[in-house]
């Protein structure tokens, strides 16, 4: 048994790794980015193929993370190369793991910026300053933050903040339990705003906006875009679910723990579309307001409505919860890596991961103000993108599938098949269809994107 196997925790409960996993995938990709996105792309032609990406594609990749959690029991760079020494293969493989981490380090980087413009709203909220707004006053609210880079990064430095608390501690008393609580406040606040929205809003035109495909809308974009958002939605390709994984100590079905995974995600990404586009078509606004959608459209409609200013309080808490769970699982990735890589005590390993981050993350915050006008690359994929886009697009459209595509190659066709069929407890014939999926759809699809994103 290696080192880094020994120091691995373990899960205290089923229901704690199955909310953390959950956790790990809802986070700011359902509640901020798929609303958005599915304004932009044209409604329910887009949600169709995001709908089709999850199953055919993302959740393969889970089972996959998964399987190699479990049976690496190590940080995601060790677990690959745990795996790929124990049955003969290259140490080499272990690369896979690395980049995973590294699409967690540069996701927790902008991703704490993100969630640093929610909790500056749930002030905003609570202080009233989101009554009487209009749409030049609502856009101006939005534009003030973007400008106040000191504020931004004291909203970062908030957020990270209390992820190192909760994950200094150990696995059961800290992110486990912290899931244990935010997952079902997450779910009825969720709720609670789809209700909101159904009774107060227009829910027949968010279902109809959400659930009404027009093929005509589908082009390559939509079919990128869907995909490629089914991926970040679900949590995959960014090593969370390896690490959470190699917590496990007891069997667990993992093929149905991953499907659990992408039903739980979807649903609520589901929900909080309908939730944001009843309220968005009963103020009769616009739902193609991008990625403001809910940083100033919902804003609108939270000040013309009866109670809007609770709401708006309650809808920015649980935008948060939903930040934390999917912050504490990037950054879960990062620190369990160095404590192993490096021989880290646990809190002088998160000290190190969340300030790096914090430092890089400086980049994402200056993009919006003093470094606004600075362009890397002048052709390209990458002309005229600001910083934060840069490392948006790079994670999203390139780290992320090009380590899910090494995942899933890596479990279905360099694994023993044996092995990775008792790590999955799973029966033949579920193991069979993951194997199908694992070896040809997940692939077919990861590829097809890579080769329109570029």
């Amino acid at each position: 048994m290696s080192l880094s196997e020994a120091r691995m925790p373990a899960w205290a409960s089923q229901t704690g790794f199955i909310f953390a996993c959950i956790g790990a995938a809802v986070g700011l990709g359902n509640i901020w980015k798929f609303p958005y996105m599915t304004g932009v792309q044209g409604g329910g032609a887009f949600v169709l193929i995001y709908l089709a990406s999850i199953f055919a594609i993302a959740i393969p990749i889970a089972a996959a993370e998964l399987v190699i959690g479990r049976q690496g029991r190590s940080d995601a760079q060790q677990a690959v190369k745990n795996i790929a020494v124990e049955s003969g293969k290259s140490p080499r493989y272990a690369l896979i793991g690395t980049l995973g981490v590294l699409g967690s380090f540069i996701l927790l980087t902008f991703y704490a910026v993100i969630a640093g413009w929610v909790t500056a709203y749930i002030a905003r909220a609570l202080s009233g300053a989101l009554s009487g707004l209009d749409a030049a006053s609502a856009n101006a609210l939005l534009a003030g933050l973007h400008a106040a880079p000191r504020e931004m990064i004291a909203h970062q430095i908030l957020f990270l903040a209390v992820i190192g608390v909760i994950l200094i501690r150990e696995l059961s008393a800290g992110l486990e339990r912290a899931n244990l609580i935010m997952i079902p406040l997450l779910i009825l606040m969720l709720i609670g705003i789809a209700l909101y929205g159904a009774m107060a809003g227009d829910v027949g035109a968010a279902l109809a906006f959400l659930f009404t495909p027009d093929f005509s809308k589908i082009t390559p974009e939509t079919i990128q875009s869907a995909v490629g958002h089914g991926f970040f939605s679900v949590g995959v390709g960014a090593a969370m679910l390896i690490t959470y994984g190699a917590y496990l100590d007891r069997q667990v079905d993992l093929a149905k723990a991953a499907i659990t995974i992408g039903i739980a995600d979807t649903i609520i990404a589901l929900i909080a579309g309908i939730g944001v586009f009843a309220i968005v078509f009963g103020e009769g606004l616009d739902p193609t307001g991008g990625p403001g959608l809910i940083f100033t459209t919902l804003p609108l409609a939270f000040s013309q409505m009866p109670g809007g200013s609770v709401l708006a309080v309650i809808f920015f808490t649980l935008v948060f919860f939903a930040a934390l769970t999917s912050g504490l699982s990037l950054s879960e990735v990062i620190i369990r890596w160095a404590e192993n890589t490096f021989g880290l005590s646990r809190l002088k390993a998160a000290i190190i991961m969340l300030t790096l981050s914090f430092a890089v993350g400086l980049a994402s915050v200056f993009s919006f103000n003093i470094w606004s006008e600075v362009r890397l690359f002048e052709s390209g994929v990458l002309a005229d993108k600001s910083l934060f886009d840069v490392k948006d697009y790079l994670v999203t459209a390139l780290v992320m599938p090009v380590c899910g595509l090494g995942v899933v190659a890596f479990a279905a066709w360099a694994a023993p098949v044996d092995m990775m069929r008792a790590a999955m407890g799973s029966s033949r014939l579920i193991f069979n269809l993951w194997l199908w999926s694992a070896r040809i759809i997940a692939p077919a699809g990861i590829g097809w994107m890579l080769w329109t994103g570029l």
